[in-house]
């Protein structure tokens, strides 16, 4: 038998962990397996706000538990990029089937706040907009799709107010339009998003020009409450990527020593200025662009899928940047850092829309795909023309399928 990949492993262990979530209708339960309780939820977090790596009846005991004494992984080793996706991974899944089942998932919430990792908030606010959204076909990769590009005032109106009536007074703004083209769709949403904001403005002028006063008191607690609201929370989605821990050598016996080691140096790092010493090299974006050039997403291949991958990034560096980019200028060593001026989160939505166009979920800079960079700053051209290749070539890939359906349509 090969090795099992981190993908199956995964899959495993969070069907062993949904069984128990479900059977005990809550986070805390005593495994039979390992004899031991359990809870899900329980310290997250250590006092520094990081990721905790001690305690027992953790998930993250629950975690190394697993893979000492699992037998499917007797002779698998684990480096400490791939412990942490697991732990990751398991956390928010967990949290993500707790919401769907209806349990409290506060403590989750806590951690994707503070790890700066938005995949449960992603996941709740895409559930979100199909519920609220269903008389516009609003499915999962659009609702998906609408998360990884519109701003966070926008979400946050979405998820506030119910806007299915008004958008539907705007043409453009359906499932068919979106499987038209869904870059023109995301467009119209945008320029109906705008328009309200626009209103709402207005309105909040007129109502302070015509106020008389107030309450300073009562100026104060609305502030405080503005602090809490869904805007501040679609926000997080916006402000950072996935940390990765460094490899280490040796075999601690113990699970806590294990994964001590492996996670040693991650209360030590801080945060670092992002632009710090970060220059775009003279006369690049000007070298890759041209003025005019018109570009149409193509159905991709093993003998097309370099050409079509440098074109969809173009289209995406284009929505983004406000840039014309030329897929013939551009070459595999380019930086997408470089060629969005070092904006994280642009290139975080670049990295995480080419994922959704190949029916992907995820992001290129997933330590589980190793052929690509697990830093987002270091992702390349070359990149994304290797992720593309392996889409393209797998007989299995959810865009192998689509493009096979297509064809015998």
């Amino acid at each position: 038998m090969g090795k099992l990949s981190l993908s199956e492993i995964f899959s495993a262990m969070f069907g062993e962990l949904k069984e128990e979530i479900k059977t005990a209708n809550s986070f805390e339960f005593t495994s039979n397996k390992f004899d031991q309780t359990f809870n899900l939820e329980k310290d997250l977090l250590n006092d520094d706000g990081k990721l905790n790596v001690h305690g027992e009846g953790t998930i993250y005991a629950w975690v190394i538990q697993y893979i000492t004494e699992d037998k499917s992984l007797a002779n698998r080793d684990f480096d400490a990029n791939e412990l942490h996706a697991l732990f990751r991974q398991l956390i928010n899944g967990c949290g993500i089937y707790g919401h769907q089942i209806g349990l409290r998932i506060s403590n989750f919430i806590e951690y994707a706040t503070q790890m700066e990792d938005p995949l449960i908030l992603d996941r709740i606010m895409a559930l979100t907009l199909q519920e609220d959204y269903a008389a516009l076909g609003i499915d999962n990769d659009m609702a998906e799709f609408l998360v990884s590009t519109l701003s966070g005032e926008m979400l946050s109106m979405l998820m506030k107010d119910n806007l299915e009536s008004y958008l539907l007074d705007w043409h453009g703004v359906t499932k068919h339009d979106y499987e038209v083209d869904k870059y023109a769709w995301l467009q119209r949403i945008k320029e109906a998003m705008e328009h309200r904001i626009s209103e709402e403005t207005s309105g909040k002028s007129e109502a302070v020009l015509g106020s008389t006063g107030g309450n300073k008191k009562n100026k104060v607690g609305a502030q405080s409450s503005e602090k809490l609201s869904a805007n501040d929370m679609a926000k997080i989605l916006f402000q950072g990527g996935n940390s990765n821990s460094n490899k280490t050598d040796g075999s601690p016996k113990s699970a806590n020593e294990l994964a001590s080691s492996l996670f040693k140096s991650q209360g030590a790092k801080k945060k670092e200025d992002k632009r710090k010493n970060k220059e775009v090299p003279k006369n690049l974006i000007a070298e890759r662009t041209s003025p005019g050039k018109k570009l149409e997403i193509i159905d991709m291949d093993v003998d097309n899928f370099e050409e079509g991958a440098k074109i969809l990034l173009c289209i995406l560096l284009n929505h983004f940047t406000n840039e014309e980019f030329d897929p013939d200028l551009l070459q595999p060593d380019d930086l997408l850092a470089q060629l969005v001026n070092f904006d994280s989160q642009i290139i975080i939505n670049i990295s995480t829309n080419i994922c959704h166009h190949f029916q992907e979920l995820g992001n290129l800079h997933n330590p589980e795909i190793q052929y690509t960079a697990n830093d987002p700053e270091k992702l390349s051209v070359g990149d994304v023309i290797a992720y593309a290749e392996d889409m393209v070539n797998d007989s299995e890939s959810a865009y192998v399928r689509l493009m096979q359906d297509k064809k015998s349509e």
